[in-house]
């Protein structure tokens, strides 16, 4: 069995974590022996790092270019992209001398090999939301459907889609996909306002959770001590912010993560280490560190002895057994404090975006997350203090919703595979 799995950015080391946790389920759910051909932003850098897998270039970005022609670039960039759409029609109504003739060899190889596909899941994660272009995923999205394949969506966080063009275009996509996998109900809520019909659509658990460790999560902890306390913070860059200046909210935010950091190398002689998901790579387009080195030259040199900026690069699975080293994790970047708690390590979350407070919520933990928007250095560093303190029944309470969750994220797989099925079905009534 065939099986493409698109829109991934292997350099981000959650997306990666998303990979490989989807990789694991769909395996459990057709066989060991699946072929996996995963299209990336940077497939050549993407192979730098993670060598055994096979990764080719997004279509979209295979597309001509018309960026040299100035104001007109946009409008022919548009007709590429519609032309590109019009071959795929060409080639499953037996036109392919048409689709020959239109295409580039790249983009008429990435037909082929998107045509010879037995099932195209797009990738989970959080990239279909109006903070970020959606015009290539349409696209791609777009062209699955065109060549008649069944077109599966991974544990999303998605929406809400206030754009009228995207309001239309998502709901065609959403009414035609053979499953949506949503991580969360108030992304479901997002396909009901643009009346998607949700008879598909299924609320699981972040495809990462697959990688969850069960006997790490639920080994006996020591309760730990006041002092020389091991604490990993993920931080990032962060400019969508709604209801507050950008710059104002990256100040308070930066100002909130130093105080913390610094009460807790001074009451509880912690060794702090700025640890994320983004970093390490000089390829990508942002690095967590430069973010950990703002904070870090927040707090007074008399404690720089304590704190460690990390720069390096770690997949997955070595950043998992990294993180269960450390005592608690405040995180971030939401795929941080997944992997964190695949690792049986508590987390004491920062959200951005809805994605971190619906899972937290679900985990019975809402009650410390912190809003991006909302944070204050003394509240936050009260929290972390607060957070110290209740570990030993935090942990308890992890030790059950973890491992639901990595249950969960599991049996995502069976519904794959029922989808494809009925899929299947439809498409081929007579069983010929």
């Amino acid at each position: 069995m065939k099986i493409l799995i698109t829109n991934v950015v292997m350099l981000n080391t959650g997306d990666a974590a998303i990979l490989m946790g989807l990789m694991d389920i769909l395996k459990k759910a057709f066989g060991p022996d699946v072929e996996f051909v995963i299209y990336d932003s940077k497939p050549e850098v993407a192979r730098k790092y993670y060598p055994a897998l096979t990764f080719k270039r997004w279509v979209y970005l295979d597309r001509r270019k018309f960026r040299q022609l100035g104001w007109g670039s946009n409008r022919l960039q548009q007709f590429n992209q519609n032309y590109v759409l019009f071959a795929a029609w060409c080639w499953t109504h037996g036109l392919k001398p048409i689709t020959k003739a239109l295409l580039s060899p790249n983009e008429l190889s990435a037909l082929i090999e998107y045509a010879s596909a037995d099932l195209i899941v797009s990738t989970g994660g959080t990239y279909l939301v109006e903070n970020y272009s959606l015009e290539k995923r349409i696209f791609d999205f777009q062209f699955s459907l065109l060549l008649t394949k069944p077109l599966m969506l991974f544990t999303q966080s998605l929406g809400p889609f206030t754009n009228p063009v995207y309001r239309t275009e998502f709901k065609k996509i959403f009414n035609d996909a053979a499953l949506i996998l949503l991580r969360d109900r108030t992304s479901l809520k997002h396909l009901e306002e643009i009346n998607v019909n949700t008879q598909n659509s299924h609320v699981s658990s972040d495809a990462a959770f697959a990688l969850a460790q069960p006997e790490a999560i639920q080994r006996p902890q020591p309760v730990p001590k006041n002092s020389h306390l091991k604490v990993a913070i993920s931080s990032r860059e962060w400019s969508h912010f709604k209801h507050i200046d950008s710059k104002f909210g990256m100040h308070k935010y930066l100002e909130s993560l130093s105080a913390a950091t610094q009460h807790l190398v001074e009451k509880h002689g912690a060794e702090i280490t700025f640890l994320s998901t983004c970093q390490g790579i000089p390829e990508y387009w942002t690095d967590d560190a430069k973010t950990g080195e703002a904070i870090a030259a927040m707090v007074p040199d008399s404690l720089r002895q304590n704190i460690h900026v990390d720069h390096q690069f770690r997949p997955p699975e070595t950043l998992l057994e990294q993180l269960k080293t450390y005592d608690f994790v405040i995180a971030t970047r939401m795929h941080m404090a997944i992997l964190a708690l695949a690792a049986g390590t508590p987390v004491l979350p920062i959200a951005y975006e809805f994605k971190t407070r619906e899972l937290f919520d679900r985990l019975q933990l809402g009650n410390w997350v912190h809003d991006i928007e909302l944070i204050e250095p003394e509240e936050f560093t009260q929290s972390v203090e607060s957070f110290i303190q209740a570990i030993p029944e935090i942990r308890q309470t992890l030790a059950v919703g973890v491992i639901k969750e990595q249950q969960q994220a599991m049996a995502a797989g069976a519904i794959a595979k029922q989808a494809l099925e009925k899929w299947q079905s439809k498409s081929n009534p007579g069983g010929e």
